[in-house]
């Protein structure tokens, strides 16, 4: 028996209230509809984990590039040709390859194509290569050319 508001007791007053086959049958629908949100949850921190990666290798060429316009000309191939750069997952430089490694970048100088200039002393072209340790496809290669400011 329930208690009314007047204190007293009603027989016939029945209280509302969800059934058991009523609570699994909302539950079944509400699963049904949360697998495809849980799904694009994981793609969507896929491509979050990509896009950060991508931009800490933009980063990364951004900073080999700008090193490079700071050094002269004449020291260019020297100080870059065949040079290895490590980079860690926020694309801080690190001294040497270490646990913290996670990109590498490599450069190299070479003479730029033949419509550009002819000759050396003018132009290099200066090409570097990002590489992530864990994706071996990841690959972001971006050349600069870098004209000699004393000719």
């Amino acid at each position: 028996m329930r208690i009314g508001r007047e204190g007293v007791a009603r027989p016939g007053l029945r209280t509302a209230a969800f059934s058991l086959i009523e609570v699994t049958i909302a539950l079944g629908i509400f699963a049904f509809a949360m697998i495809p949100v849980i799904g694009l949850a994981a793609s969507g921190m896929k491509t979050l984990r990509n896009s950060m990666d991508d931009s800490v290798q933009i980063d990364i060429v951004r900073k080999t590039v700008g090193e490079a316009m700071r050094v002269p000309f004449a020291n260019l191939s020297a100080a870059f040709d065949k040079q290895i750069f490590y980079f860690d997952d926020e694309g801080v430089q690190q001294a040497s390859s270490n646990a913290q490694t996670v990109f590498v970048a490599s450069a190299a100088v070479t003479a730029p194509p033949s419509l550009l200039a002819t000759d050396g002393s003018i132009a290099q072209l200066l090409k570097v290569t990002v590489h992530h340790f864990a994706n071996t496809n990841s690959k972001t290669v971006y050349s600069q050319l870098i004209i000699n400011s004393a000719q």
